[in-house]
């Protein structure tokens, strides 16, 4: 397969000369098949990706170029592509597609977009967001056709957005089609890497052309035919590679291709590119020279001003006819492309040192651009530069403070390459590696870790290092580091870089559970000035109070938050999400899910990325302990989501052991285990002991609500050890639940002396610190057990206080358990009436959260107690999905489909696929239909 299509070239409705051949597309027909196929699939609803692999010039646009011209020529069409000079533009590939998307949103629109400042400083998730709104959007008029090549030279920041919009889709008419040389490369983000590797995902791997593929090439670029002999002989040669075939079949002698000589090499692709441009008169030549320091495309103008062309229009023209340029698809002001992106390279290769140096200047001073401007200048340097190393520190140091990573880093490693002074070289590259890091290119800056590691040791390399290893799992290598940042400080180091690694210090430090360090650490860093960032010290110093037993004490650390109200400044929002954990754990469920709302928004809106997912995660355990359980599992599913694609890997324990929780108690034990086991990998991984408790945590649930006491002891007896040497996250009560879970199953297991020596140290935290969620499931434990002691008035005790305390608190899911056990309790000593009343309260509960383990054993309860129960008629609901529901409820509120969408972070078609599903169940047909059958509740 070749395509040499070339699209006329217009100015005021006049058509250009097109390229010769005007079509040329051959093989790739199997190719073509599945791709059309899985067009098909989409345009029923099923959303696809297609990854389109193999070596540069093996004709990956070509067939990309030919499916959208047939197969996908009805369709919603959005392309664009990576460019190597553009790597560290941030947002360039969504700047892209977004003109080309109808009814784009407002924050999709913005001109900053694609450029070092405005949008470039946003949030990935934000950005992908928007991106999934406009995908939602176009598919109303027909199926969209997302076509991104050359993957590989994306700019990170698009690539995150790329990814969150694309994992999703769910019921919606899109193909996605992406184009890459190796879809194993290391840069590309890991949650990328999934969906390529998806097995949901085709994948095309594309080789040379055969045999007949080549002959019909030849026979079409004449004028004379080859013997077939040497046809084979030129296939092997080139491997069939479509790019080197035809240059070679145009630029070699019949005589030369045809004889015994050895072929011309394809490397050698570069002389015979230049020999075709060599046959250009000297304004087109000009002219592509000028465009090949300009990307392989560029506006007609911009490339006419850099290569001094009087007549631009008539020198694309004669690069047209001989296959150089191309013109590009533009609304107003005309532009050009190269066909290939080898072409342009072979260009830009092909140019002397001077003129290349001489372009790239010219195109520094026609750039209105100050970033483009800034990477032309470095291009053109012929050695180290004072004065444009000093703009280039300026301009990192400008990004950085916006929070636009990607174009600090950029500019910092140019800066480290330019400088005359050694000492400002490493002091920047080691500056690049953090904010490579801060950009979430944590593979990027691992390949310049060898390098950091080679200069001279101080304070601010010592904390890059630690950064790094702490962001990549290697925990105790970064303690090393990031304590010898400390102790090597100087009177040169700034306050700054003590800060950030006293504040990394104390998040290694609560992955890891240890207490008194986390205090420790984030004191020292909240005795320094105060930076301009949004800063987890406060949070740190107020978790590590909390879990070392000094909760008053961690409470009174955040008094400067404000109760509510705006959350901009750091001032406003540090220290948030702490408030937010330290309520869940004291009970005060309202209220924690107040504040850990908020701080997810506000951190996600331009705060810390990972504070805002262990927000979210947060506040799925707060929603399930409250007995929301459709809230929990949605906002557990995207915190995941949000953890994979951001490759968060220090929260993912947390977050997929949370998802697991309510999962679990609705006997979706399929998908409940698959988050609790993902969960137990990743806390292994950082050999983190808290993590490794919510991971058992969460399989214990599994084990008890399928009633298999055996493995809860198993999974939950390691615990008790006492070689654990940070212990306070898991005694302090109210933060994992597992003392509790592992009472109750040595007691049923008949080991009540057992159960008795793990229950005590729970029971008297609970009193100790007032917390009635705590004391109400302690009680309800010493119940179970006094009950199997025989000692029935203590049992009897033991459950009406545990009722009694919930009564008191708010409406919670231990409750609806206290119910089931005081109920099944009294059905054993004979007092049915009471136990039916009891059993009746639980079997409502467990019936609207849909606990089924839980309402089957209510069931048989009631059954023995002589009662046959029924669906009570207000629960109509009941048949709902959890994702059915809350998309139901929110419509209920008169939100449109639209705006479920941004509250969901789903897309359109996958709020319609919802919605429809639940007027079918609830038998309506609108939204009026859902005031009649939900309540304000339901």
């Amino acid at each position: 397969m070749v395509a040499c299509t070339g699209s006329g070239c217009r100015r005021g409705g006049a058509e250009l000369p097109r390229q010769t051949p005007d079509s040329l597309f051959l093989g790739r027909q199997e190719e073509l098949s599945r791709m059309t196929s899985r067009l098909e699939a989409a345009a029923r609803g099923a959303p696809q990706v297609v990854l389109v692999d193999g070596p540069a010039g093996i004709g990956k646009t070509s067939l990309a170029r030919r499916f959208l011209s047939d197969a996908a020529a009805e369709c919603c069409v959005a392309k664009a592509s990576g460019e190597e000079l553009e790597m560290e533009l941030a947002y360039g590939l969504v700047a892209q597609l977004a003109p080309q998307l109808p009814d784009v949103p407002e924050g999709l629109r913005e001109p900053a977009l694609g450029t070092p400042g405005g949008a470039a400083a946003r949030d990935p998730i934000a950005v992908g967001a928007l991106l999934l709104d406009a995908l939602g959007q176009a598919q109303s008029r027909a199926p969209v056709v997302v076509l991104i090549d050359d993957v590989h030279w994306a700019d990170t920041p698009s690539l995150h957005a790329l990814t969150f919009a694309l994992r999703r889709l769910r019921r919606d008419r899109l193909l996605a089609v992406l184009l890459t040389r190796d879809a194993h490369d290391p840069r590309l983000p890991h949650g990328l890497h999934r969906i390529l590797h998806d097995e949901t995902t085709m994948k095309l791997t594309l080789e040379g052309l055969a045999l007949p593929d080549i002959v019909a090439l030849q026979a079409a670029l004449g004028p004379s035919a080859l013997p077939r002999w040497a046809i084979a002989r030129l296939r092997e040669h080139t491997h069939g590679n479509p790019l080197h075939t035809k240059a070679l079949l145009q630029q070699a002698p019949a005589d030369v291709l045809s004889g015994h000589a050895v072929l011309p090499a394809p490397r050698r692709y570069e002389r015979l590119v230049s020999a075709r441009l060599a046959r250009c008169g000297a304004a087109a030549r000009d002219l592509v020279e000028a465009a090949s320091v300009l990307g392989v495309t560029c506006s007609l103008h911009q490339a006419a001003q850099v290569g001094e062309v009087p007549d631009p229009l008539g020198a694309l023209t004669e690069a047209m006819t001989y296959d150089l340029l191309e013109e590009a698809p533009a609304d107003a002001v005309p532009r050009l492309a190269f066909p290939h992106p080898l072409l342009r390279a072979a260009v830009y290769r092909g140019l002397r040192p001077a003129e290349r140096s001489r372009l790239h200047h010219r195109a520094a001073a026609c750039s209105e651009d100050r970033y483009g401007g800034l990477q032309h200048r470095v291009h053109a340097a012929v050695a180290p530069d004072g004065e444009l190393t000093d703009e280039l520190i300026r301009f990192a140091a400008e990004q950085a403070e916006k929070g636009a990573w990607a174009a600090a880093a950029a500019s910092a490693i140019a800066a480290a390459g330019l400088s005359p002074e050694a000492g400002l070289r490493e002091r920047w590259l080691v500056r690049a590696v953090e904010y490579r890091l801060l950009a979430g290119d944590v593979s990027q800056a691992a390949e310049l870790e060898q390098t950091v590691r080679d200069m001279a040791p101080d304070a601010e390399q010592q904390y890059v290092l630690g950064h790094l290893a702490l962001t990549t799992g290697r925990l105790e290598e970064a303690r090393r580091r990031l304590a010898a940042c400390w102790e090597s400080c100087d009177a040169d180091t700034g306050a700054e870089t003590l800060r950030k690694a006293a504040e990394q210090m104390a998040w290694l430090c609560l992955i890891q559970g240890d207490a008194p360090n986390i205090v420790k650490w984030a004191r020292l860093g909240l005795d320094l000035p105060r930076g301009s960032r949004s800063s987890f010290l406060p949070d740190s110093l107020a978790i590590g109070l909390a879990i070392s037993g000094r909760y008053e004490e961690g409470i009174r650390s955040l008094a400067h938050l404000p109760l509510s109200g705006p959350r901009q400044t750091p001032g406003q929002l540090d220290g948030l999400l702490a408030r937010g954990m330290l309520q869940l754990w004291n009970g005060q469920l309202p209220e924690a899910r107040r504040d850990l709302r908020e701080a997810f928004a506000a951190h996600r809106g331009g705060g810390l990325p990972y504070a805002a997912l262990v927000a979210l995660g947060f506040l799925t355990d707060t929603e399930y302990r409250s007995g929301l359980w459709d809230e929990a599992v949605a906002h557990g599913t995207q915190a995941v989501s949000l953890a994979e694609d951001t490759d968060q890997i220090s929260i993912l324990a947390v977050v997929h052991a949370f998802t697991a929780f309510p999962l679990a108690g609705r006997g979706d034990y399929e998908d409940a285990e698959a988050h609790a086991r993902a969960a137990m990998q990743h806390a292994r991984t950082l050999a983190d002991v808290n993590d490794g408790a919510f991971a058992a945590t969460a399989l214990a649930l599994v084990h008890t609500a399928r009633g298999d006491d055996e493995r809860t002891v198993a999974e939950l007896s390691p615990f008790l050890s006492e070689e654990i040497a940070h212990r306070s996250g898991l005694e302090e009560v109210g933060i994992v639940a597992w003392r509790p879970l592992l009472s109750e199953a040595l007691t049923r297991l008949g080991r009540t002396d057992e159960a008795l020596d793990v229950l005590i140290p729970y029971e008297s935290g609970a009193t100790a610190r007032r917390r009635w969620l705590e004391q109400a499931t302690a009680a309800r434990c010493r119940g179970l057990l006094e009950e199997a002691y025989g000692h029935r008035e203590a049992a009897d005790q033991a459950f009406r206080n545990g009722l009694r305390l919930c009564a008191q608190g708010t409406t919670c899911w231990e409750e609806a358990l206290l119910h089931l056990s005081y109920g099944t309790f009294l059905r054993r000593t004979g007092k049915r009436r009471k136990a039916v009343a009891e059993l009746e309260a639980a079997h409502t509960n467990f019936l609207r959260l849909r606990a089924t383990p839980y309402l089957e054993r209510c069931t048989r309860e009631l059954a023995a107690c002589g009662r046959v129960t029924a669906r009570p008629g207000g629960v109509r609901h009941a048949g709902l999905t959890a994702q059915e529901l809350t998309v139901a409820r929110l419509a209920r509120r008169g939100m449109s489909n639209r705006e479920i969408a941004r509250e969901l972070v789903l897309s359109i078609k996958t709020i319609e696929y919802h919605l429809g599903n639940a007027y079918a169940k609830l038998g309506i047909s609108s939204r009026m239909g859902l005031i009649a059958k939900l309540d304000e509740e339901g």
